[in-house]
């Protein structure tokens, strides 16, 4: 099965202050309740793209089945951009948590050389005890392999009262590696239990980037930590947004990555996602790796721009398209005109709301 866009669009979106533009070049979309292998395609969390091959995980919990990813063949020419299905792997193998089955919620997935692929989980504080986030490795076909270490102020308390650690269903959203897997960096969607200040939800929470480096052999050491501040809430003519949080990072360098934030406005009796796309650079950043609690620490938060906004940058583009909960972003293949793409792809919630939308930028500079 293909999903095809006929036509495509050109808008630049371009940064005068930074090297790094994105161009809207084009977009298809996968039906929700399409079927492939006897799984529903959805809930498409994050994406990695690797000789003509993308991988995207969905972070199904059991609502349509086990935690798994996809393979797909990705075409992108001057007047299509095509997605064919062509494998499912289902994450197994996990060891037991105590005596249950390992509780997953996928969010963010890497590639390393030789085929071994990276989850982020966000894990559950609903479960009993708390299922903890985690990073880990597995095969190409889906195998468990190894659990990168976890600094133990992201654990929340096994039972009982928390006071640190993951909030719920916030936590590490976005996975991504570089230098051929040398350097893996992970963020948590929102802020750490520990550093939630009541009251200014609004005024955007500080986020934390973990980066781990692979010490020989594979073997993952958390290296450095650095905060980065998202943007506080921005009502409009549209209605007031009443959340936001960081989706999914991509590594451009080192120390650079690029952040999605996505939102949610209330508009009449109804809602819609807000998304943009920022350039961050960690550089000046202070390593809070050692600050278990922000509050009343010292430190600098990452450097960043803002590239495109969904909500006012595409508008001539993507016409009043009602802006969907993005959640992936990964680099592409090379566009006709040889520059580099950049993928970003819809979550559904397997909703029948809600549709799995594939949008490629072009990329300038950097």
């Amino acid at each position: 099965m293909k999903y095809i866009l006929s036509s495509l669009f050109f808008v630049l979106i371009a940064c005068s202050a930074h090297a790094l533009s994105l161009q809207y070049y084009g977009e298809t979309s996968i039906p929700t309740g399409t079927k492939f292998q006897k799984t529903t395609i959805g809930g498409l969390s994050a994406l990695v793209y690797q000789d003509s091959t993308l991988w995207a995980l969905s972070d199904d919990k059991g609502r349509a089945g086990d935690p798994r990813y996809y393979e797909f063949d990705l075409k992108i020419d001057k007047a299509a951009v095509t997605l064919t299905p062509k494998a499912v792997h289902f994450v197994i193998g996990l060891p037991p948590e105590g005596e249950r089955k390992a509780l997953l919620d996928p969010e963010g997935i890497a590639r390393l050389p030789g085929g071994d692929l990276l989850i982020s989980s966000e894990g559950s504080n609903d479960a009993k005890p708390r299922a903890m986030p985690r990073v880990f490795r597995v095969t190409p076909e889906g195998v468990w392999k190894s659990d990168f270490p976890i600094p133990d102020k992201y654990l929340p308390e096994l039972t009982g009262k928390q006071t640190k650690g993951i909030q719920n269903n916030l936590a590490f959203e976005g996975l991504t590696s570089f230098a051929n897997g040398k350097y893996v960096f992970t963020s948590t969607e929102a802020c750490l239990a520990q550093d939630i200040v009541s009251g200014k939800e609004a005024d955007g929470d500080f986020i934390r980037i973990l980066k781990f480096e692979d010490k020989g052999a594979g073997n993952y050491k958390p290296v450095s930590e650095f905060v980065y501040h998202i943007d506080a809430f921005h009502d409009n003519q549209k209605g007031k947004e009443i959340m936001r949080g960081v989706s999914e990072i991509l590594a451009l360098s080192e120390t650079k990555i690029l952040v999605m934030e996505r939102g949610v406005r209330m508009i009449g009796a109804g809602w819609a996602q807000t998304v943009a796309i920022y350039l961050a650079d960690l550089s000046k950043a202070t390593n809070t790796l050692d600050v278990n609690k922000l509050e009343g620490a010292k430190f600098t938060t990452v450097d960043k721009v803002k590239l495109v906004d969904f909500e006012t940058d595409l508008t001539k583009e993507r016409g009043d398209k009602t802006i969907q909960n993005f959640e992936g972003l990964s680099w592409g293949p090379a566009l006709p005109d040889g520059r580099r793409s950049l993928l970003a792809i819809v979550d559904n919630n397997f909703s029948k709301h809600e549709l799995t939308e594939f949008v490629v930028f072009a990329v300038e500079g950097e």
